[in-house]
């Protein structure tokens, strides 16, 4: 829409303006050389004059877009140095601006520890996804980093409020975002994790049950794969069953159950990352070290212990901060009240120093930290506890 007037149906009407315009709109505010442009949209063409064609095309888009001009303002394609950018500030609004911004503010509310704010700002993002990012156009790596970008949000945002909703018995509520969330991510097994538990939080097991089996079926026969332990071990918290595979000893605990973003870290418990980490020692005995272990304390600015009320605010802090922070496939636990340890794959010591200080430096930044400081360590073997 501009100023109220569609011109969808205006740009649709030439293919190549129409892609134009999508690329312009996902590179907003970003200025991009002409030859850039013609060799993302169109690889296989062979132009003479690359730059005169794009011109062409730019000169239909501005036409295509001023149908809907009121003011005679024509200057949101912008030309500079020889290049071209969409410009949005002050001028326009994207979904897509509000769908990030909502992210960003969520996660600064909740670690303001104002999550009535932060649950209403996930909410609002969840809403806003309507799946993937241009999901009708089709053929273009430029847009893999951007859907994965949009995606990356979406999920987490599930995530981040379900485990808030989850804390407070907030069920009902869980269920309807989940449901929201799979019409979009039927195969992202966390949001069946948290759907299964708010339904036996509300009392019906029965349909827990049956979604379970619907959905180990349908891993089954789409990807060839079982649901994940995590889930399993759930299906078996909830009904107290062994399934086809056996009992296995990682089912014994319930303490093992992970806490984990799609695309961030997991958080285990202290039992299960002991176990995680004889097995990564046993393995460096054959292929030599592949991961290290980081030690992160929360302590006052002159290293003393600070009071319960003051260290609880810190760790939990510092736990999201890691949730937040990490890669996929670092492995996170509390190991007492005012440490985390970290399991750092695929980096040297180098690398996982930075990494170690990186935390430190985002913590002491934090707007609401209550004037703590942490301080790391990389370990080459478990701390006593």
């Amino acid at each position: 829409m501009v100023n109220g007037e569609d011109v969808t149906s205006a740009l649709s009407k030439s293919a190549k303006v129409w892609d134009l315009f999508k690329y312009l709109i996902t590179f907003r505010d970003e200025l991009i050389l002409p030859e850039k442009i013609i060799s993302s949209l169109w690889p296989d063409a062979d132009y003479t004059d690359p730059k005169r064609t794009l011109r062409a095309l730019i000169f239909r888009l501005r036409r295509a877009l001023k149908l809907g001009e009121k003011s005679g303002s024509n200057c949101i394609i912008v030309s500079s140095h020889g290049c071209y950018k969409f410009a949005t500030k002050d001028c326009c609004e994207l979904d897509v601006v509000e769908f990030e911004n909502a992210f960003h503010k969520a996660y600064e509310h909740r670690s303001r520890d104002e999550e009535e704010k932060a649950v209403e700002l996930f909410k609002k993002l969840i809403y806003l996804y309507k799946g993937e990012y241009l999901s009708q156009t089709y053929g273009y790596d430029w847009l893999i980093p951007a859907r994965n970008y949009y995606r990356r949000m979406f999920l987490q945002s599930v995530c981040e409020v379900s485990e808030m909703l989850r804390e407070r018995k907030q069920y009902e509520e869980i269920l309807s975002i989940c449901e929201l969330a799979l019409k979009h991510e039927m195969y992202e097994e966390q949001i069946h994790f948290y759907y299964m538990e708010a339904l036996a939080g509300t009392g019906r097991l029965k349909q827990a049950r049956s979604h379970y089996e619907h959905i180990e079926r349908l891993f089954e026969k789409e990807l060839g794969v079982k649901p994940s332990t995590s889930l399993e071990r759930l299906y078996r918290m909830l009904f107290g069953e062994v399934t086809k595979s056996g009992l296995d000893i990682s089912y014994i605990k319930e303490g093992l159950r992970e806490e984990a973003l799609p695309c961030g870290p997991v958080f285990c418990d202290k039992e299960f990352f002991k176990t995680l980490r004889m097995l990564e020692k046993r393995r460096a005995e054959r292929y030599g070290p592949m991961n290290f272990l980081g030690l992160l304390t929360i302590t006052n600015p002159d290293r003393s212990l600070p009071d319960r009320a003051t260290l609880d605010k810190g760790r939990k802090l510092l736990k999201q901060l890691l949730l937040s922070n990490l890669r996929k496939g670092d492995v996170v636990t509390q190991w007492n009240e005012a440490q985390f340890l970290l399991s750092l794959p695929s980096l040297n010591v180098k690398q996982a120093e930075v990494a170690l200080k990186r935390m430190q430096k985002k913590f002491a930044a934090l707007e609401n930290n209550p004037g703590l400081v942490v301080y790391y360590d990389i370990k080459e073997t478990l701390p006593s506890e």
